[in-house]
């Protein structure tokens, strides 16, 4: 809960307020305007007037017109100046006010969400995840389940962990101190614990191909074609040699998920625009895969600077990709084409493609932020839709 100060701290700030040796700011009793004195008493300045409209604005829109600074709204949430600052940064709580000196001030509602913040960031919720709770675009159900998994995982692996060591714990319990001639049991027992650390990269690579042939799926099209299709998944997923146990985990449920009747018949409903795309090809597979490089490199400085989705910048990456996802045989019509992309879309929204998301991101933080450019261009794709 948010710390109580005492009734003496609670006060309305002077915005304009300017600190130094030399100069000292008051409020004028008569008008409530900031006058500035220099150190020797002398008014030089009378704060502008608009700054002054600016803060009864803000009083007028708010029930509670108690201003606090960002000191005293990191003590009261207990977090520190350099986090709330931070969040304010990257568009997860605003600052409820900046003076023009950049000074941030906070509402008892802005405080109430850093309140929130803090207390999922304890439940080891990410920043993204957040982010999406307090914008609705997300249920708190949801959000919920999905924590649940993810922090299930990260039990089973360090439960993994912890039953190899107390083996090698209670081995070593039975070795002869004395012994000079053999090395120590735990010794064995830790390096265990290093190998079950370690996937090897070429069995989840034939894992995934020996799936992809009993499923029959893609197999119309060129290996050169279902190369670029799986670009990134085998760069993120299938490419690192060492894995950590909360990622050796993560992979076990991957292909648990993989291998269930139901991911395949999702997976197989998605997979004829694939084929138009490699059977009525436009581009080369090099070319293509460099477009798809391009466009994600622009969704990334779209999410760096949190464009929305109905921006100019977002909308040009959506003409973009919807040339890159086209093909000969598509239809001249950009109204209904748009449409067959939003179909194939909606089909990636069902709960085995979303897990599978989940535990890829699990496994690489690189194919988390894919799955986040990803999900601002289906966003641009459907606000076009609308306006159509």
């Amino acid at each position: 809960m948010v710390k109580s100060l005492k009734a003496s701290s609670i006060r309305y700030y002077s915005f304009a307020a300017i600190k130094s040796p030399k100069s000292c700011c008051v409020e004028s009793p008569l008008t409530g305007d900031d006058i500035l004195y220099n150190h020797r008493g002398e008014k030089v300045m009378q704060r502008k007037q608009n700054e002054r409209s600016t803060m009864q604005t803000l009083k007028q829109e708010t029930a509670d017109s108690v201003l606090f600074s960002i000191g005293e709204t990191a003590q009261m949430i207990d977090s520190t100046v350099k986090t709330v600052r931070y969040y304010d940064e990257i568009h997860l709580v605003k600052a409820s006010f900046v003076n023009n000196s950049g000074y941030r001030f906070y509402t008892t509602e802005a405080i109430w969400r850093l309140q929130l913040v803090k207390t999922l960031r304890e439940l080891r919720f990410g920043i993204d995840d957040i982010k999406k709770l307090l914008s609705g675009e997300i249920s708190m159900e949801t959000s919920l389940d999905w924590q649940i998994e993810t922090l299930q995982t990260e039990v089973q692996a360090l439960n993994g962990m912890i039953a190899i060591l107390q083996n090698a714990r209670s081995t070593a319990n039975d070795y002869s101190k004395d012994s000079k001639t053999t090395p120590s049991p735990l010794l064995s027992h830790i390096h265990e614990l290093v190998d079950i650390q370690k996937q090897n990269q070429q069995n989840r690579q034939q894992f995934v191909l020996t799936k992809i042939e009993e499923i029959g799926f893609m197999s119309t099209i060129p290996a050169a074609w279902q190369d670029a299709f799986f670009h990134y998944f085998n760069q993120y997923i299938l490419h690192p040699e060492n894995l950590s146990a909360k990622q050796l985990m993560a992979w076990k449920e991957l292909k648990e998920l993989i291998s269930s009747p139901e991911f395949i018949a999702d997976l197989q409903s998605v997979e004829f625009l694939f084929v138009n795309i490699a059977q009525h090809a436009i581009y080369t597979t090099k070319e293509w895969v460099r477009l798809m490089h391009r466009i994600q490199k622009r969704l990334s400085i779209a999410l760096k600077n949190n464009y929305e989705p109905h921006s100019s910048y977002v909308q040009a990456i959506v003409e973009d990709a919807l040339q890159l996802y086209s093909h000969s045989n598509a239809t001249n019509d950009g109204k209904a084409f748009l449409h067959t992309i939003k179909a194939h879309i909606d089909k990636l929204e069902t709960e085995n493609f979303k897990r599978s998301v989940r535990l890829c991101s699990k496994l690489s933080p690189k194919f988390e932020q894919l799955s986040q450019r990803d999900d601002l261009l289906f966003r641009g794709l459907r606000w076009k839709l609308q306006q159509i």
